[in-house]
């Protein structure tokens, strides 16, 4: 122990005597530990934690897919009812969906992002309330689902936690329901944090067997113990071709019924880019490992005098090599502590923009398991950067190294060599990363959205069901307040769609086309689904192509009407008229048909990658909805209306509150958020990675040459010009890079398959980005090896041989 601590104090004097040195290998260790544990905490929180859930293992989403449009939906309360009674695979099973809950418990209303559940949802995710109790099943009925639970920070924030708050009755949607539990801290279960819960009342409609296909709903089920996905699979695939029977659409139809772990649901379209930011920091990290490497290597070379007179005092190899150990792992516990506090920064600066829109950001921390993770690359990078060095200490030759005026030895090189190929190899697949990223966003943003966000304010505002029962109080409501917004000073112009634009509500519904039959076997023409007021496409600057959009006279006892987006358009009937034609709904025995009256641009909806769906838009008019969300046309600044527009809201109902408050550009904007956010992290790590690799090639270089003194000041003796030296070193640098740019691209190919879920319009193996990688790093070597290169140029002949 004495001799270990002897160790210590010898590393922190030899430390202190090369200050450039220490700095670089601190600065390096503490940035490669602190990216990479920045992202494993992402990692664990997101991907790796398990939901907070009852062995969550065995919690599924069940759901309808269609197969031949690549479509999965929620299910229907026929089909949920069917399959929660006729399945064989189920401990527990229940419905729910999203519930807008307006709660009056303040001076001003309050909207809560809910849920309605069936009796035994809390009982099929396997947790249940910290105090009071779930639903039951006496619950399920119209009338008789007033109660709550509520989330464990709504009871916080609004109530104190106060334990009276059971029995409590609180005023929801204009009606008083009955607080009947709590959940614990923590609990969430989807992507959006739910405040409260409401039991899910099936109405008989909902339950009728001619509406299977009244997808509304999603469905949670807990496996029985030992019951595996695809054995569950299996029964849901024949409780599906019964259900085809019961349709008469056949066995051999393409519908069927899917089964999918609840974490894969919840984290599944994130796993691909958190695993490419992962291995993106671990390359940062190996290359700063080889660029360590290379740093000891060089200062173990320059202490062979010192080494060898230790040696010569009876230092056994051992005992040297412990000393170097020492050193570098010292070097990196001290640099992985900066690199901890650097992750806590990183860390809480993510949870708190959550640039990517993940899901579970709460979970993401620097807990047990990212501490010993950071404890673990801190000894193995201090173990293996070190590792070389120490070996080469071990096995000294004395003779040489006493010898007066020595050098130095050159033994070593080819290790150095092979740590610069490494690093070239690992920048360049890093680089071609991010260039494939970065050419996909560049094409991603240029993609024309097919409306005008500038200058538009956007809101939601979602009415009670209990106050406006009926579609004509709704309608009355919402064209009451169109035209007193239409009136506010700077509004150019109002409408509404139940559906806005980058708003992640993804509605779609099949449709008919009269005259059109869709092929054997095959789903029937559908597309994304919008109703909207007159005005939407003005304020939105969606240009109408042919005919009109909707006005005043679409109204609900009027001619139904709808209008189509270019694509649907051309797609069932190209070139054709399509004013007049007619779109529907229902089956073949009585259709509601639409005449189309207007023919509009194609808009993205959500995201480019989902934006090849046709589009159908009805008369909100003639197919209202509770919830509808409003869109202004401003002269200004869009959120500076945003007073005026809560004032004149609370006028028309003082309770009724406005939320997902954002200007257009803000909802474009973070549409792009994770591929912008992707493109960055990865440039960031590729240009750390080309400089580090820089850095490499020159130090090797710089050695190089430093060790080549006396041969090159043979060659410039004996009548070697200045150019041919200058070519010499230059070829062995440039040789370097060219080999690590080779294996580079062999492993970019390798990577571009795993990032092609991420990529939009760009090849895996785009010529161009791996072109201009090469080329840049050739360059980047080229700079590297150049002032190595210059300084040979000057060697003085008789000084170098002198020097021996």
């Amino acid at each position: 122990m004495t001799t270990f601590f002897q160790d210590i104090r010898y590393a922190l004097r030899s430390f202190r005597k090369s200050p450039g040195f220490t700095l670089t290998a601190l600065l390096t260790v503490a940035l490669g530990v602190g990216a990479n544990t920045a992202i494993f905490s992402v990692v664990n929180g997101v991907l790796l934690r398990p939901l907070p859930l009852g062995d969550p293992a065995r919690v599924v989403l069940v759901g309808h897919i269609y197969k031949s449009i690549n479509l999965s939906t929620g299910v229907s309360g026929a089909g949920y009812k069917y399959y929660h009674e006729q399945n064989r695979v189920f401990e527990k099973a229940a419905g729910f969906t999203n519930w807008e809950a307006n709660l009056a418990n303040g001076s001003e209303p309050e909207r809560l992002v809910g849920q309605q559940a069936t009796a035994e949802y809390f009982a099929a995710l396997g947790i249940g309330p910290v105090l009071g109790r779930g639903f039951t099943p006496d619950e399920e009925v119209p009338g008789a689902d007033k109660v709550l639970v509520l989330s464990e920070g709504l009871w916080t924030r609004d109530f104190g936690r106060d334990p009276g708050i059971l029995g409590k009755s609180l005023v929801v949607n204009g009606e008083a329901h009955q607080v009947v539990g709590v959940m614990p801290n923590g609990f969430q279960f989807g992507t959006d944090p739910i405040a409260i819960w409401k039991p899910l009342a099936l109405t008989p409609q909902q339950l009728d067997p001619n509406c299977w296909g009244c997808e509304f709903m999603a469905m949670v089920a807990r496996l029985k113990p030992g019951t595996t996905l695809d054995a569950a699979q299996k029964d849901l695939d024949r409780l599906a071709g019964q259900v085809r029977e019961l349709q008469r659409t056949g066995r051999d139809s393409d519908w069927g019924l899917y089964t999918k772990a609840a974490t894969e649901q919840v984290v599944g379209s994130i796993r691909p880019a958190l695993l490419v930011l992962m291995g993106a920091v671990g390359f940062v990290l190996l290359i700063a490992c080889a660029n360590l490497a290379n740093l000891l290597l060089a200062r173990a070379t320059s202490r062979q005098r010192e080494i060898a007179v230790r040696t010569a005092m009876g230092a056994s190899r051992w005992r040297l090599a412990r000393q170097l150990l020492t050193e570098s792992v010292l070097l990196s516990v001290i640099g992985g502590t900066a690199g901890l506090a650097i992750a806590f920064g990183a860390v809480r600066a993510l949870v708190a923009s959550n640039p990517m829109h993940m899901p579970r950001m709460d979970a993401v921390g620097l807990d047990g398991s990212v501490l010993v993770f950071t404890g673990g690359i801190t000894l193995v990078l201090g173990i293996l950067f070190g590792l070389a060095p120490a070996i080469q200490a071990a096995r000294p030759a004395l003779h040489g190294m006493l010898k007066e005026g020595m050098r130095g030895s050159q033994r070593g090189g080819g290790l150095r060599a092979t740590l610069v190929v490494s690093e070239v190899a690992l920048a360049i697949v890093l680089l071609v990363g991010a260039g494939l990223m970065m050419k996909s966003f560049r094409r991603w943003v240029s993609v024309d959205p097919g409306f005008n966000p500038e200058r538009v304010l956007t809101f939601g505002v979602s009415l009670p069901n209990s106050k406006y029962p009926t579609a004509e109080q709704q309608v009355a409501f919402f064209d009451r307040l169109r035209h007193d917004l239409a009136a506010l000073p700077g509004v150019v112009s109002v409408g509404g769609n139940v559906a806005l634009p980058m708003s992640n509500n993804n509605w779609t519904r099949s449709f008919r086309v009269e005259g059109y039959q869709p092929p054997p076997k095959a789903n029937g023409p559908w597309g994304d689904y919008r109703t909207v007021t007159p005005g939407y496409f003005a304020a939105m600057g969606i240009p109408v192509k042919h005919g009109r959009e909707f006005d005043e006279s679409d109204v609900a006892k009027g001619r139904l009407v709808a209008v189509v987006d270019e694509v649907l358009a051309n797609k069932y009937w190209p070139g054709q008229d399509p004013i007049g034609k007619r779109v529907g709904f229902g089956g073949d025995a009585s259709p509601t048909w639409l005449e189309v009256v207007g023919v509009v641009g194609h808009v993205m909806q959500n995201t480019p990658k989902d934006d090849e769906h046709t589009q159908l838009y009805q008369a909100f008019a003639q197919a209202s909805f509770t919830q509808l969300g409003l869109v202004l046309k401003t002269r200004g600044d869009p959120l500076a209306m945003v007073p005026a527009v809560r004032k004149l809201v609370l006028s028309l109902d003082p309770q009724q509150p406005i939320f997902d408050v954002r200007a257009m550009e803000e909802r474009l904007s973070g549409s792009s958020s994770q591929p912008r956010f992707l493109s960055l992290l990865l440039g960031l790590f590729a240009a750390v990675a080309a400089t580090l690799a820089a850095v490499g090639i020159y130090g090797v270089m710089s050695y190089t040459v430093a060790q080549q003194t006396r041969e090159l000041g043979i060659r410039m003796a004996l009548g070697a010009e200045t150019g041919s030296v200058l070519r010499l070193v230059l070829s062995r640098g440039l040789v370097l890079a060219g080999i690590g740019i080779a294996l580079g691209v062999g492993g970019s190919l390798a990577l571009g398959k795993v990032m092609a879920t991420q990529l939009f319009q760009t090849k895996a193996a785009d010529p161009v980005v791996f072109g201009a990688v090469s080329l840049g790093l050739v360059g980047v070597a080229l700079l590297a090896t150049l002032i190595p290169a210059r300084r040979a140029m000057r060697v003085d002949p008789i000084v170098a041989l002198r020097s021996e």
